[in-house]
């Protein structure tokens, strides 16, 4: 965590060492569920190693919202922005190891340290773009496209994610990415 929020989100050592004191440091295994609706997000990991993934149920069918990789923030976000029932189920792919922190902590210390209060406009913003980039490539490319947008972007996924959420995720039913895959 030091080296990615001093290297690219410009945060000094003093200012890095309160998020760190504030945070709690935690280890899961493989397949555990860390958010689950209806109860409202109340805080937010930084994860370091592992993957983790973000889904909805409707009509009884699992849709993969997002993939959570190392060196970014796991939550969910429209839960914790309104303070709303969460939606979204967010669960471990592999052993992870994450520093978590609680919502009312977080917002303390946006209050009293001005680049933390950046940081956490910074990650709005980037998850921002991240969903509009998503919604954009569903609309605009087709399968093939998203798919080799996908390896390019996140390549580790196709080692430790199963295929049907990575289908999931690119909007299409697992014999379709296959048929894909083949060519």
């Amino acid at each position: 965590m030091r080296g990615y929020l001093q290297s690219e989100m410009n945060i000094s050592e003093e200012v890095y060492q309160i998020l760190q004191e504030n945070s709690r440091k935690k280890e899961l295994g493989k397949n555990k569920l860390l958010f689950q609706p209806p109860s409202s997000a109340r805080k937010i990991l930084f994860l370091e190693t592992g993957l983790m993934r973000g889904y909805k149920i409707a009509d009884g069918k699992d849709y993969t919202h997002h993939f959570f990789t190392p060196n970014w923030f796991a939550t969910d976000f429209e839960s914790f922005l309104t303070s709303s029932p969460g939606s979204l189920f967010i669960e471990s792919l592999t052993p992870v190891s994450y520093l978590e922190i609680d919502k009312e902590v977080l917002y303390r210390l946006y209050e009293e340290h001005h680049q933390l209060e950046k940081l956490g406009r910074e990650i709005a913003e980037i998850a921002y773009l991240i969903t509009v980039e998503k919604v954009s490539d569903l609309q605009m490319l087709n399968l093939k496209e998203r798919y080799k947008s996908l390896i390019r972007k996140n390549p580790q996924l196709f080692i430790n994610v199963p295929q049907k959420y990575i289908a999931s995720y690119l909007g299409v039913s697992e014999q379709s990415l296959s048929r894909i895959k083949g060519k």
